[in-house]
């Protein structure tokens, strides 16, 4: 199995850029945003929203901190999981048995099983920026939860 925690100055060069999963949803806080603008702009009592969206939104993007979940590249992916900023696990592809993902109330889980019959886990908030790749990558090798969404 070449699965294993490693540094992450000791990753292996990435040929192509990797989908990277991150902590902060930049893109919905974005989003909040623009729309704050454009509730300024109606000149309504909407505005005061706006006002609150807007420095929700830039509080966010520019004061709290960031970092990655999980790397996605064509011969493995990597999970940031560690309590250490240093440290990672690099998973490859052929040594994943199967996966699932967990719905929780707080989080949810992506739970992996390797061949050596260990098990990685990573707490994420979103299924479907990584179901697209988990499908991709490693097809067929899904196990569907018998619980529902809570």
């Amino acid at each position: 199995m070449k699965s294993q925690s490693i540094k992450t100055r000791n990753l292996p060069v990435m040929e192509t850029q990797p989908y990277t999963v991150h902590v902060k949803p930049i893109a919905a806080l974005a989003v909040m945003g623009l729309a704050g603008v454009g509730l300024l702009f109606t000149r309504s009592v909407w505005g005061g929203a706006g006002v609150v969206m807007i420095l929700v939104s830039v509080f966010s993007l520019l004061m709290l901190p960031d970092r990655y979940l999980i790397q996605f590249t064509p011969d493995y992916m990597v999970l940031y999981n560690h309590r250490s900023m240093e440290e990672c696990t690099i998973v490859y592809w052929d040594d994943i048995v199967n996966w699932q993902y967990e719905f929780h109330k707080g989080f949810d889980v992506l739970v992996l099983s390797l061949t050596d019959g260990s098990t990685q886990t990573i707490e994420l908030y979103s299924k479907r920026p990584i179901e697209r790749f988990m499908n991709q990558y490693a097809p067929g090798k899904e196990l569907k939860s018998a619980r529902r969404k809570d």
